[in-house]
């Protein structure tokens, strides 16, 4: 059973590792969802400056000033979203890569609760056997002073 004990030991820091990279991925997670959001309240802002200067075309006449500062505002947004584009991507990376660790080391934990388990069991089995073993030894023994009387 000591080698029952050294899994237990075993799975025990199996535990850990997982708990410590279920924390990293979810701090991934929080940090790709900041990003994206920032990425959307900018396209967002864009689709409602645009949104806006067409219905303003719609409605009024306007100056070649405002044409000339919208689409300023326009290339700003733009430039925006370009910086924050791969941004996005390497949060989305990295947390992907986080969420892989995260597997892995579930599966490692799972087959150590397996290999445990699969131990366990063959100690029951042996425990079963021998006491199999030892009821026949009664059995014979009974029958034998039982004979002999």
């Amino acid at each position: 059973m000591t080698s029952l004990q050294a899994f237990h030991k075993i799975k025990d820091l199996q535990d850990r590792d997982k708990i410590a990279k279920q924390k990293m991925y979810q701090e991934q997670v929080d940090r790709f969802e900041s990003v994206a959001t920032e990425l959307y309240e900018v396209l967002k802002e864009k689709e409602n400056a645009e949104e806006k200067f067409h219905e303003e075309l719609r409605k009024t006449k306007i100056r070649a000033q405002n044409f000339i500062l919208h689409e300023q505002y326009i290339d700003q947004l733009n430039k925006k979203i370009s910086n924050l584009q791969p941004r996005v991507q390497q949060a989305r990376s990295v947390m992907e890569t986080a969420h892989d660790n995260l597997s892995s080391a579930h599966i490692e934990v799972k087959k150590f609760e397996n290999l445990i388990q699969k131990k366990l069991t063959q100690h029951e089995d042996w425990l079963k056997a021998e006491e199999s073993k030892a009821m026949d030894e009664v059995s014979t023994r009974q029958y034998l002073n039982y004979k002999n009387r």
